[in-house]
């Protein structure tokens, strides 16, 4: 009678190892489709955040801007980039050219909730995830009464130079980047220099190829 043989220590490695291997394969297969999920969820939240910054600009008569922090905070106590819209306080209430409110100009409602106009005056946060930069979104205003967009390199939404159109011109935010580096080609904000309405493009889209921007390729 012929005996069985069992599994030797060296077997059973090479055949654990042969599985944590398929493991790592099939757990890096399922982690792509969710990070473009989390790309995917984050940019359509800037786009329509952009939208209520511009709603909100119009019917309240004051300035609200995006704004991208960096190492904030979350209740899981990790730290994570995140962006929101602030509605912006003013140094009156009769005269919009006050705003913001002096000493808030580059500094945020999450450093100084005093420079927002109330405890509702913020949009809720935004994760960031890790492969992607909205950082080109940070200080995009929405001036006040026209939803007029500017981007002019802070957080003072061209509080000096409300009614100077050659000024406001030049501030114009064009189209803001998101890159990532997860391998996924670049998208854009595209805000209309005019009246603030701003769509997505997905630089990898048909409408892309179709239509080339400048700011997919550069």
């Amino acid at each position: 009678m012929k005996s069985s043989r069992g599994i030797t220590l060296l077997e059973m490695m090479v055949t654990l190892a042969i599985a944590a291997v398929l493991l790592a394969a099939a757990l890096v297969g399922m982690q792509s489709p969710i990070n473009r999920q989390r790309e995917n969820e984050a940019t359509r939240e800037l786009w329509a955040s952009t939208l209520r910054a511009r709603q909100l600009s119009i019917s309240t008569n004051q300035p609200v801007r995006i704004v991208v922090e960096e190492n904030v905070p979350r209740g899981d106590g990790t730290t994570r980039t995140v962006a929101r819209w602030e509605h912006l306080r003013c140094d009156n209430d009769w005269d919009n050219a006050s705003c913001p409110a002096a000493g808030c100009e580059n500094t945020t409602c999450r450093t100084n909730p005093e420079c927002c106009a109330g405890e509702q005056a913020m949009g809720q946060d935004i994760v960031i995830p890790t492969t992607m930069n909205a950082a080109a979104l940070h200080g995009l205003c929405y001036m006040p009464g026209s939803g007029r967009p500017v981007r002019p390199g802070d957080l003072g939404c061209m509080r000096d130079s409300i009614d100077d159109p050659v000024a406001l011109d030049a501030a114009a935010p064009g189209n803001l980047r998101i890159d990532f580096t997860s391998g996924r080609a670049r998208s854009l904000i595209m805000v209309e220099p005019r009246t603030g309405l701003a769509s997505i493009l997905d630089c990898s889209s048909q409408a892309a190829i179709d239509h080339p921007v400048a700011e997919c390729t550069q």
